[in-house]
């Protein structure tokens, strides 16, 4: 009876293996710290009613902007399109009333020779009707090329003819044949003219 009583009490008292894995794993559990979680902290930056409005905010600002831009944008096209049609409208209409300035030119150009009388008060008419008619043209910023004595430039001038005069500069316009004019610095009809060439050598003459 005393062998087993003292067995038991041993086997009491003997530790048990399951036991103390459990009572580890339980101190493991309760030491062991809780680990952050980056893609929580996200999720609740962007439920954060602050970051929403700023975004929203940032958002509104960018499509501000870009409709801005466009309007600028659509704006300058405007201005440049009405001002490429008005330019058209005049181009049109000055191309059909140069002929009758050139006739005005003409007429009050030609020297009758006579003084007073008739012949000298329709020509101060035709000057009169010609000076408006220029004015006309001015405001509307068509202008007449300088071309007598200048510098032949083929992109104002239009050469007709060589003027055989010895005396005539070369390169020089030495005569206007017919008037140009430009419209808003281009081009609206060259203005045709002579211009004076290389005088001709003693060589030359004999070449021919």
């Amino acid at each position: 009876m005393k062998r087993n009583r003292k067995k038991t009490d041993a086997a009491q008292q003997a530790p048990n293996p399951e036991a103390i894995a459990n009572e580890e794993s339980v101190d493991e559990s309760v030491a062991a710290p809780e680990e952050a979680n980056p893609a929580e902290d996200q999720e609740t930056g962007a439920d954060d009613p602050l970051t929403k409005l700023s975004a929203e905010r940032d958002q509104l600002q960018r499509q501000l902007q870009r409709t801005l831009a466009d309007l600028q944008n659509f704006r300058k096209r405007r201005v440049q399109e009405m001002a490429d049609a008005r330019r058209s409208a005049i181009e049109a209409l000055a191309s059909e009333l140069l002929p009758v300035l050139d006739n005005f030119h003409l007429a009050t150009d030609y020297e009758s020779g006579e003084e007073g009388g008739a012949a000298q008060s329709v020509r101060e008419g035709l000057l009169m009707v010609r000076s408006l008619l220029e004015g006309v043209f001015e405001r509307h910023g068509v202008l007449e090329i300088n071309a007598a004595g200048e510098k032949f430039d083929p992109a104002v001038h239009e050469a007709v003819g060589i003027d055989p005069d010895p005396d005539a500069t070369e390169g020089l316009v030495t005569k206007v044949v017919q008037r140009g004019y430009t419209i808003d610095g281009r081009v609206l009809r060259p203005t045709r003219v002579m211009v004076g060439g290389a005088p001709q050598t003693a060589n030359d003459e004999t070449e021919g």
